[in-house]
């Protein structure tokens, strides 16, 4: 067994396609199916396994990968050099966040920590509420930022409890309608449950996108648009041929806001308080890169949550 086959596992495991993770890997495709092959010969069972979203861990995989992932990072950590002020950090961390805050992520937090630290490379995954556990659970990402509506809040701890999550509250913020500023009702103050009626929602394409569906009944209840990401919904907002239902905070740091081609109103009489939270696991699980990019996240979460873009 060499580590480069404990790497490899990792990389397939976030990339979920063998061709994709000899790509982010820079060997060929047929080399890594080899070195796959291998261990899995050394071990005796099977570690991945095909289907129609592409390639998956089995449960023996995801065991393998997880333990992998705490060899490498303690053996990263031997390298790791230290200092009562400073970090040295290297290698890669992943995080995962929910996409209304992904762009003030990049502009923010990811921006920093490439001048910060050189040698440190942050990927970042958008992942939408309800998928945020289960993805921490079965993949080596180890951080995740997210929501959580005030009222789901309590199964929300409970499920982070059961696997074994950290849930550390950081802001407070409302789900706000996002209109085009061409539509005549984006200059009232407060949106009555008439005026959602005469409006057409668009939201994401999941089929189990229970957040979305919350407010649905609001809205005009013979049309709605299922869009695959938050720009997509926008840029039809924009147009005026609908209207998004997005974190009024987190919002603000979006160019079609910054740019005046839509603006948020809240709604009357509906529940849409919400809670930003951080996830991870116990830190004796995680590798140095992660416990110190939970503590940056930490400190500069005021700054990412009320971000502006810098217009051109």
């Amino acid at each position: 067994m060499r580590l480069e086959q404990l790497k490899y596992l990792i990389e397939i495991a976030n990339s979920k396609s063998i061709n994709k993770a000899a790509q982010n890997l820079y060997i060929t495709q047929p080399a890594l199916s080899i070195a796959i092959n291998s261990l899995e010969e050394e071990l005796q069972y099977p570690l991945l396994k095909r289907t129609k979203k592409g390639v998956m861990l089995t449960e023996d995989g995801i065991r393998v990968m997880k333990e992998a992932q705490m060899v490498l990072d303690t053996i990263q950590n031997w390298y790791l050099v230290k200092d009562e002020q400073h970090y040295e950090l290297e290698g890669t961390v992943h995080l995962q966040a929910i996409p209304s805050i992904c762009v003030a992520l990049s502009d923010t937090l990811i921006l920093d920590l490439q001048k910060r630290y050189p040698l440190l490379s942050v990927f970042l995954h958008e992942k939408i509420p309800q998928h945020m556990i289960a993805s921490m659970v079965n993949s080596t990402v180890n951080i995740g930022i997210t929501s959580c509506f005030h009222y789901k809040e309590a199964r929300f701890l409970r499920k982070a409890e059961e696997n074994r999550l950290h849930a550390e509250k950081m802001a407070d913020d409302e789900r706000y309608v996002i209109l085009s500023a061409k539509n005549p009702l984006s200059e009232k103050e407060i949106l009555t449950k008439k005026d959602l009626k005469n409006l057409t929602l668009a939201y994401y394409s999941d089929l189990i996108d229970d957040i979305s569906e919350s407010y649905r009944k609001y809205f005009n209840p013979d049309r709605c648009f299922r869009l695959n990401s938050r720009e997509s919904i926008l840029q039809l907002v924009t147009e005026d041929g609908a209207v998004g239902v997005f974190p009024n905070r987190a919002m603000q740091n979006s160019q079609f806001m910054r740019n005046g081609l839509v603006k948020s109103v809240p709604m009357e009489g509906v529940d849409t308080k919400i809670s930003y939270y951080l996830l991870y696991p116990e830190p004796k699980t995680m590798s140095v890169n992660e416990i110190r990019l939970v503590e940056i996240i930490r400190e500069k979460f005021p700054e990412i949550l009320n971000h502006e873009v810098e217009l051109n």
